[in-house]
């Protein structure tokens, strides 16, 4: 089993709770917040979910410090959905540049830029 396929119910539970909170469904949002500490104890004590547990705790510890920083509100999305929401995000951005009739060496580094500070990929 892949590492994506092993982490897609954490993803999953992280995703809601960004989708519900920035939507204002704090109580919601909390739920899957709740369920995710569950889901955290649980594979405390199943030593074969070792990536697991790792990854629901980053997860986990990611909102515990949002929240605590008053900026949970700008937390993107995670795994296979995340990955979708971002690429649909930036080729939006690239075709708004375009048609705005922006050169293409301005609307490549200005992708680039995007990509490098608001979201932290290369």
């Amino acid at each position: 089993m892949d590492i994506l396929a092993k982490n897609r119910f954490a993803d999953w539970l992280y995703n809601r709770f960004v989708e519900n909170y920035k939507k204002s469904n704090i109580s919601e949002a909390f739920i899957y917040f709740e369920i995710l500490s569950q889901y955290q104890l649980f594979a405390k004590d199943i030593r074969k979910l070792s990536d697991q547990r790792r990854h629901i705790k980053e997860l986990y510890n990611t909102i515990a410090k949002a929240l605590k920083e008053k900026r949970a509100h700008q937390l993107f999305l995670t795994g296979e959905e995340g990955t979708e929401v971002f690429n649909r995000e930036m080729k939006a951005y690239e075709t708004q540049l375009r048609e705005q009739g922006f050169s293409e060496e301005y609307i490549t580094q200005s992708v680039s830029d995007r990509k490098m500070y608001y979201y932290g990929n290369s």
